[in-house]
């Protein structure tokens, strides 16, 4: 199996144009299991693969975790992990918790089967020379693949749709596109479409006249009036309701809004901006988007990464937030024990939980490493949605309870005697008791990395 590997052709090679990134292309493709038949094409950035809706491939299978198993491209080929799955990942036959993946593998989790093919045929990612957008920071190439979109585009009209999970920046996106256009002298508008009330968005958005609804006292112009001149930024746009979606359309397509109550459309001069952090594209495969909708607001789609696709940029974003804060930078973090810990934790709330983490550290500072870590989810996982630390969930059978408490127990404990002992795979197997191997085993399951063994 070793033999058919491909090493992956992942580098970054300078052409005329500028630097590009060289990643090689691959598919999964549903074999069997409730999903047959779907695919999807690996292109660059990892995936997840699970039952829960924010995965990039979403399996409806009972036996498969929410995360079940996330494949990333290295520089030296794909790499399968187990994200701690209750029914386990199995590549070729034997169950995996790690592996770098053969050219073609078999990979079966629950009752659903995966086709994995890696190509040979390669993608060019033009990468740009910037390491800071407005405010975005960024020296990974996630970031300046994501930079070389945005300064291409800043400077127009077009609208842009920007994906991602929350906390990722997305609306910092949009304000440096709109600060590097021609408008960046008019308003920016920014509405969370999730917090508007469901029978007043459409007021909010497009207006309405007096006397059009109880309670419409007066004529009011709406939010797309309000941005002239400038850029209209609607943040979770996936909550927009389907039967509100056609009329967005129209203002798209007409560059006009009628207010609720008049006749007459007006027209405007605004920019969209919007962000989701849905799967729009399975969003319009469940009908709840609309397909015509989704084609026009992507003309241009950019996607933030998460934070742990840049895990090499959190020293960089962690002084940076402590000079927000206030801190010189150049002290380093509070305990540079804490370090580990940060790298190694998988960052649900991406760059928005990091600020906040870092914030603990600045404004209580000399307290043990464990306080800092304490309430984050384990390293290299995500916990359910809305596990409390140490709460038991009735509804789970005893044997699935018990599993969920053992292993956040293990995660825990590792996590804070990682950072007790600052790494030392040697002295963490001491303490524990345990051998390294399986100091090994544990914490390549729980993610947690920045191991040395002792001199």
């Amino acid at each position: 199996m070793a033999e058919e590997r491909i090493v992956l052709a992942t580098r970054v090679i300078e052409r005329a144009t500028g630097a590009v990134l060289m990643v090689q292309r691959a598919s999964l493709e549903v074999t069997r299991g409730p999903d047959k038949g779907a695919s999807l094409e690996l292109e660059g950035g990892p995936v997840r693969v699970g039952s829960g809706a924010d995965c990039e491939l979403q399996l409806h299978d009972p036996a498969v975790s929410a995360r079940h198993l996330a494949i990333e491209p290295t520089a030296i080929g794909f790499l399968l992990r187990d994200l701690g799955s209750t029914n386990g990942s199995f590549v070729d036959g034997y169950r995996v918790e790690g592996l770098y993946l053969p050219k073609s593998a078999q990979i079966d989790l629950g009752q659903t089967r995966l086709r994995f093919a890696a190509s040979k045929e390669e993608l060019e990612i033009p990468l740009s020379k910037r390491t800071r957008f407005g405010e975005l920071l960024g020296h990974s190439n996630a970031m300046r693949q994501v930079f070389a979109i945005l300064e291409k585009v800043a400077d127009s009209d077009c609208t842009v749709l920007i994906e991602g999970e929350s906390g990722t920046g997305k609306e910092l996106a949009a304000r440096a596109l709109h600060a590097g256009s021609s408008r960046r002298a008019g308003p920016f508008v920014a509405v969370d479409c999730g917090a508007l009330p469901e029978n007043l968005i459409e007021s909010e958005l497009f207006g309405h006249a007096k006397g059009a609804f109880t309670g419409a006292a007066a004529a009011r112009a709406g939010l797309f009036e309000e941005a002239e001149g400038g850029t209209l930024f609607l943040d979770e746009l996936g909550e927009l309701p389907l039967d509100l979606q056609p009329k967005l359309l129209r203002v798209l397509e007409t560059r006009s809004v009628r207010r609720l109550g008049e006749a007459q459309a007006r027209p405007i001069d605004v920019r969209l901006v919007a962000a989701t952090n849905r799967n729009l594209a399975r969003e319009v495969a469940e009908k709840r988007f609309r397909e015509d909708l989704f084609f026009r607001l992507g003309v241009i789609r950019v996607r933030m990464p998460s934070l742990r696709e840049r895990r090499e940029e959190i020293p960089r974003l962690a002084a940076h937030f402590m000079a927000q804060l206030g801190r010189d930078p150049s002290q380093g973090l509070p305990d540079p024990s804490v370090m580990a810990l940060l790298e190694g934790y998988h960052w649900p709330g991406n760059v928005r939980e990091l600020r906040n983490v870092v914030e603990r550290l600045v404004l209580l500072p000399g307290m043990q490493p464990a306080f800092y870590v304490d309430g984050m989810h384990a390293p290299g996982a995500e916990a359910p949605a809305g596990e409390a630390a140490g709460a038991l969930d009735l509804a789970q059978g005893f044997h699935e309870g018990k599993r969920v408490c053992t292993e956040r127990f293990e995660r825990e404990y590792l996590a804070r005697q990682l950072a007790r002992c600052k790494g030392n795979i040697s002295e963490l197997a001491r303490v524990a008791g345990l051998s390294r191997q399986s100091c090994h085993r544990l914490l390549a399951r729980y993610g947690l990395g920045n191991l040395r063994e002792e001199p």
